[in-house]
């Protein structure tokens, strides 16, 4: 039962990243430009893994039924799951993946005939000719080769949805932007503008980002997420950018036992520039939970905790460096903003 599920999951994640080898060799070559299609950043398609896993039990139901079966059966399953990805993109994601408006016989975009007839054809040529051989790798590859390849595809690909859900969640329109581009700045300023903040500058944090990205970083994301539960925003956000008000480089010098005793230090220099209350106090010192073994003790504060956690996680898997982020000025129409960009 064990062997049966890791070949399972192997092969999702296997067929995830061969699908997305496939559409991004023909998206690419028919546009003349590099496309990552995926609603991930990384290189998977979600959709090819399950219609993997779809095809391997069609094929084993109907192996030696009539063509004509399996030609129905095929249509219904690499049809019906188009489909279904194309809503649950449209809906929860706010993303067009592929649009078929231009295609005759086409169903609101998501599926159309002509791509039905290809689809039925790469499922023949799945069982045919992709199936066996893939079979005969699955029985020579070891369960750890298979289950480390597993394990460290899904730690890549549970991040990145996780991300791309953040984002989806956040999404804001333009002008929600603005307001709330305003709403973060007016109440970050007096902060960002103290000598004591700005020199967080000087230091690297996560793969070659500043520490002053960082805690920027973490105050706007936290922020956004206070705004859609009604929490202390203005806590959010000076506790978040005080969360890592040290001086030394983490890495190389500072204290043992780092990532246990930096909270305190940060709350010790975030008291000797500005006045804190409990809330604010409470995020500084409890962003390192569970570390700090003692949870937190308001919502805000598990707010920036859980968006420190994830910040730097997304961090150390991104392969993209950071340079130095500088400000952009925007205008609308109450106040000027300055608004980080890199």
């Amino acid at each position: 039962m064990k062997i049966y599920i890791l070949n399972l999951l192997f092969s999702f994640f296997f067929f995830s990243i061969l699908g997305w080898i496939l559409e991004v060799s023909y998206r690419s070559f028919r546009d003349k430009r590099f496309i990552n299609p995926g609603l991930l950043k990384g290189p998977y398609l979600i959709i090819y893994g399950t219609g993997a896993l779809i095809l391997m039990g069609v094929v084993s139901l109907f192996q030696g039924s009539h063509v004509l079966t399996r030609v129905l059966v095929y249509f219904l399953a690499t049809t019906g799951l188009e489909l279904i990805s194309g809503l649950i993109a449209r809906f929860f994601f706010h993303a067009h993946l592929w649009d078929y408006s231009d295609q005759r016989f086409n169903f609101r975009g998501h599926i159309c005939l002509k791509f039905s007839i290809y689809w039925i054809l790469i499922a023949f040529a799945f069982e045919y000719f992709i199936l066996p051989p893939y079979q005969g790798l699955l029985t020579h590859l070891s369960p750890l080769a298979k289950g480390g390849f597993s394990t460290i595809t899904f730690l890549i690909m549970f991040v990145d949805f996780l991300a791309v859900s953040i984002n989806s969640f956040l999404h804001m329109t333009p002008e929600e932007k603005v307001f709330s581009e305003a709403q973060f700045i007016n109440s970050a300023r007096p902060l960002l503008e103290l000598p004591e903040i700005e020199r967080l500058s000087q230091y690297k944090h996560h793969r070659g980002k500043t520490r002053l990205d960082h805690v920027k970083e973490v105050a706007y994301l936290s922020f956004l997420w206070g705004k859609r539960f009604s929490l202390d925003c203005d806590a959010i956000i000076r506790g978040a950018l005080l969360h890592d008000l040290f001086y030394y480089d983490w890495l190389r010098e500072g204290p043992r036992l780092h990532g246990f005793r930096h909270p305190g230090i940060s709350l010790k220099n975030a008291r000797r520039i500005t006045p804190l209350s409990k809330k604010e106090e409470d995020i500084i010192k409890k962003h390192m939970w569970p570390l700090t073994i003692v949870p937190p003790r308001y919502m805000e504060s598990l707010v920036v905790s859980l968006v420190d956690t994830f910040c730097s996680v997304r961090d150390y898997m991104s392969i993209k460096r950071y340079g130095k982020t500088e400000p952009v000025e925007t205008t609308d129409t109450d106040s000027k903003t300055a608004v980080w960009k890199r």
